[in-house]
């Protein structure tokens, strides 16, 4: 007798169970078997999720005229560097110790956009096209007056009431797309902090 067979005598032979029955001919299980939330083991994004600790109210001006008002913070546990040019040395600076942030365009140009002539040689030629380059350094002023200025990289994070979470940076050298303008090369041009509620 093929298994297949047997297999369907069995199941014909068997009780029948009125639980399973009514299991089997449902089309979802109940909604108390499903998760009330996600796992707690979801990995979170810096844009998704609010840090704890270091988060301001601030306003920030970006140099296209766009202004964003909300909570602010930069990456949790990591606080500002900024190359002091005068002492020559880094400060960490959280962003509670922080007045406000000025940006100084120290030089803005378009670069030419050059490219190896062929596969494998030293010569370049020019391709007839640029890309917009800038460097910036920013004025920071403490809570307690005192002043530093110098180069930062950093990421800055800005959350506004009824908005997603939007990711800024802090360069101190920037560079365009081909084809893209000086003025499309958008930079943080200030931050206020505490003026969130202005």
């Amino acid at each position: 007798m093929p298994p297949f067979a047997l297999l369907l005598i069995l199941c014909q032979t068997m009780p029948s169970d009125s639980t399973m029955d009514w299991l089997l001919t449902e089309k979802s299980a109940p909604a108390a078997t499903q998760p009330a939330t996600e796992p707690a083991t979801q990995p979170t994004s810096p844009l998704t999720q609010k840090p704890q600790a270091g988060e301001v109210p601030a306003t920030i001006t970006l140099s296209d005229g766009t202004t964003l008002i909300g909570r602010c913070w930069t990456t949790v546990g990591k606080p500002l560097r900024v190359w002091d040019d005068e002492k020559k040395q880094y400060m960490d600076l959280s962003l509670e110790m922080i007045a406000s942030m000025d940006a100084e365009v120290l030089w803005e140009r378009d670069e030419a956009e050059w490219r190896f002539k062929t596969s494998g040689e030293d010569e370049k030629v020019y391709t007839g096209k640029t890309y917009p380059a800038r460097e910036t350094q920013y004025k920071v002023t403490l809570a307690n007056g005192d002043n530093v200025t110098g180069g930062i990289v950093a990421p800055i994070y800005v959350k506004q009431p009824d908005q997603p979470t939007r990711q800024l940076v802090l360069h101190k050298r920037a560079k365009g797309d081909v084809g893209q303008t000086l003025k499309q090369l958008v930079y943080v041009k200030s931050i206020r902090v505490g003026e969130a509620s202005k």
